[in-house]
Order: C-alpha cells, then sequence, then structure tokens
C-alpha cells in the first residue's frame, strides 16, 4: 500500500518574501552579454588599478575590495587616518582620470 502524498503547503507571495527575501529581477537576470561586460569591466578596473603606484593600491584595495575603515587601515599599515585619507583621495582621482580615458 502507498502512502498518500503530504499536501502541497501554500504561502503567500508577501510571507515567501518576508522570509526569503525579494524575489529576483528577471531584468537584471545574468545574461551572457551581460556577464562578459562585467568581465570586460573588471578587467579593465584591474588595469587601472595596477598602474598605481603601490601604496595607493594598497589603501584602495583594503578600503573598496576588503572594506575596511580608515582606522582599520591605517593601523593594518601602520600609518597616520591622514595619510590614508590623502593616499585614498589621490588614488581615486587618478582612478576617475584614467577610467575615463580607458
Amino acid at each position: 500500500m502507498v502512502a498518500p502524498a503530504s499536501p502541497v503547503q501554500q504561502v503567500s507571495l508577501d510571507e515567501h518574501i518576508e522570509m526569503h527575501g525579494d524575489l529576483p529581477d528577471s531584468r537584471n537576470a545574468a545574461t551572457p552579454e551581460r556577464v562578459l561586460g562585467q568581465k570586460e569591466t573588471a578587467e579593465v578596473v584591474w588595469r587601472v588599478l595596477d598602474r598605481l603606484p603601490f601604496d595607493q593600491r594598497a589603501v584602495v584595495v583594503l578600503r573598496e575590495i576588503d572594506g575596511l575603515s580608515y582606522d582599520e587601515i591605517a593601523d593594518s599599515l601602520s600609518l597616520p587616518v591622514g595619510t590614508v585619507k590623502s593616499r585614498l583621495a589621490r588614488a581615486r582621482q587618478q582612478l576617475r582620470s584614467d577610467l575615463g580615458n580607458a
């Protein structure tokens, strides 16, 4: 004898969103063209980052990629916070310039 199938549990859309977050937006789905564009953009950004002097590149990576605070960067590099901020400002200015020309 086969056991009866359990009833399918239904939840409202609002309840699903509350439990799991919003539904994926199909307009932003990863199409091959979109993935290729993101890869090409990432390659350009890394090339431009590689052109920065090491001290500037280090603070950009620690701040923008690793998400460290100014104080954490200063501690990890044994620098004053002001030096971290000025290196980051110069690096961002150079990145804007280089990315504008890329």
